[in-house]
């Protein structure tokens, strides 16, 4: 178990790093840039505006943000909306990020509201972007024994920023698929209805708005993954991205994710790979996707280079905050 904890949060953190200097850029330009992604790269300054002064191996804001989450939980024992806020408004002036060009637009929203010293929920009704999925491993590391526990904590942590029915629908995903893996016992197909699931409870609590259901495109993943029988990785993704995307919107970011961790059986390496290689919002697919594996196949399935690359180049210890997630409640 500690073990699946461990791959669900270093899974991110190399899926960010290794998609961030693909970040929105098409497929054809990846290829041209970069050919297929394999390891951790230099970001090219000429094509990539967002994430260029950065480092191989370099985490974005998509694990920052995941780790305010994890200090969140560990302290509070559990999911603090205030105490969340305080850090995000914290972390904000200390990295300038209203001044940077790597947060979303609902980010940004909801980070200028605590600045201004607004409700930052108030604002949130509208965001339908994927920065609360992006962050939601950490919540399900933690109740991977208690759905509902897992379910109501996911809620609570999107509708601070990201309060539409799929931004929610899409954190309640993550961290349902997350919960499942690290609890163990349940096959990738499983995993997949867990992700379903969870959706369906998200869009339930999510501010009604006009954009697709996460819940349908995730079970349209898993027909396109279906229906391509033994197809090639890269076709696979044509057809996924062809249909359903790879933005930052919720609803093709998480069932793009999704996808591709149905399409590898869950290995950590490959569906890794195959996100960021799908393009547009790169590092946020690659870090789910690698939540979703690492957390159902665990850290061993990643490369032990890519592991220790990632947390050396940024300072972090993932494996001692997965190992304290998992004894807190």
């Amino acid at each position: 178990m500690l073990d699946r904890a461990y791959g669900a949060l270093i899974g991110g953190a190399i899926g960010d790093a290794m998609g961030m200097p693909a970040s929105f850029l098409t497929r054809a330009q990846i290829e041209k840039a970069y050919g297929y992604i394999d390891d951790f790269l230099e970001p090219e300054k000429v094509v990539q505006d967002y994430h260029g002064d950065l480092q191989a191996a370099e985490i974005t804001d998509d694990t920052m943000e995941s780790v305010i989450i994890c200090n969140v939980l560990l302290e509070h024992k559990g999911f603090s909306a205030e105490a969340f806020n305080r850090a995000m408004k914290e972390w904000a002036i200390e990295q300038k990020m209203l001044e940077s060009t790597v947060i979303g637009p609902s980010t940004r929203r909801y980070l200028t509201a605590l600045m201004e010293g607004r409700d930052p929920a108030a604002d949130a009704r509208l965001s339908n972007t994927n920065g609360s999925a992006m962050r939601a491993a950490p919540i399900g590391v933690m109740y991977h024994f208690d759905f509902s526990a897992c379910m109501k904590a996911a809620v609570e942590s999107s509708m601070q920023s990201h309060g539409s029915k799929p931004a929610v629908a899409a954190c309640c995903a993550v961290a349902a698929a997350v919960s499942g893996g690290v609890h163990g016992g349940y096959s990738v197909s499983e995993i997949m209805n867990m992700a379903f699931e969870g959706a369906l409870y998200g869009e339930s609590k999510g501010a009604d708005i006009t954009a697709p259901s996460v819940a349908k495109r995730i079970r349209a993943a898993e027909r396109i993954v279906d229906e391509a029988g033994e197809a090639d990785i890269r076709d696979i993704l044509d057809e996924i991205v062809g249909i359903l995307g790879a933005s930052m919107f919720a609803y093709e970011s998480i069932p793009l994710a999704l996808g591709a961790f149905y399409a590898v059986n869950g290995n950590g390496r490959e569906g890794i790979l195959a996100a960021v290689n799908a393009g547009d919002d790169a590092d946020t697919n690659g870090a789910i996707c690698g939540n979703i594996c690492g957390a159902y196949s665990g850290a061993v399935s990643f490369p032990d280079e890519w592991k220790t690359r990632v947390q050396k180049t940024s300072c972090l210890d993932m494996k001692s905050m997965a190992e304290k997630l998992i004894v807190s409640v």
